[in-house]
């Protein structure tokens, strides 16, 4: 396909290709340009699409910045979600599926990475995750609580559980983003394995951690 074709497919794509189209694109500046830093005129240069097409789809720049953020949070859910209703998977399992989602390649690039941190790194744009994504997280959360229950603990001290686990998977998100070359996705999952380990030695070894698991 020559340069004329391909351009010519993107603009007269379906609609929800060319939404797709100006999200990938609008996750790939602000990867490099931050929230603040990003244009419409950046975002539609990077998906080849002409200057008009974010009123048509999205109405403004606004409305884009949320749809992004959502697609992300959604994008989470649905993996941690399909592990959390497979009934022929253990409260182990579940409970790992659910925390090494956050780490799974398609959903850990350092891209997206750079782009969560973007929302909630800068003040101004906070707004825009704790109403986009409040409700994602407190779903995960309570998921994760809701199997530490079964595990053995009482409804206070899973709560704690959840909050130390929610945060060492931030904090490995963070130093993915800032340190590349040193933390690693499977050097994260290690360090939630072992969490996990110290919290139930008798549920989960050292010796034994599992790849990421998915839904069937």
């Amino acid at each position: 396909m020559d340069g004329n074709t391909e351009l010519k497919s993107r603009r007269f794509a379906p609609k929800e290709v060319r939404k797709q189209q100006l999200i990938d694109a609008t996750l790939a500046v602000i990867a490099e340009k931050g929230v603040s830093g990003t244009t419409t005129a950046q975002v539609t240069g990077k998906a080849g699409l002409s200057a008009g097409i974010i009123s048509l789809h999205f109405e403004n720049k606004d409305n884009l910045l949320k749809a992004t953020l959502e697609y992300l949070a959604a994008e989470l859910q649905e993996r941690w979600q399909a592990v959390n209703d497979d009934s022929s998977l253990s409260v182990e399992q579940k409970l790992w599926g659910i925390i090494s989602a956050s780490f799974h390649p398609d959903i850990c690039s350092y891209e997206k990475i750079r782009v969560w941190f973007a929302f909630f790194g800068e003040a101004q744009y906070r707004a825009f995750y704790r109403e986009m994504v409040e409700t994602f997280d407190t779903e995960r959360g309570n998921a994760i609580t809701a199997l530490l229950v079964q595990l053995g603990l009482d409804q206070d001290r899973a709560e704690g559980t959840t909050q130390t686990i929610e945060s060492l998977a931030d904090g490995l998100w963070l130093s993915m983003m800032l340190y590349p070359h040193w933390v690693d996705i499977g050097q994260s999952q290690q360090r939630l394995w072992e969490l996990l380990c110290l919290h139930f030695p008798d549920r989960f070894s050292l010796a034994a951690m599992p790849a990421a698991v998915a839904a069937k």
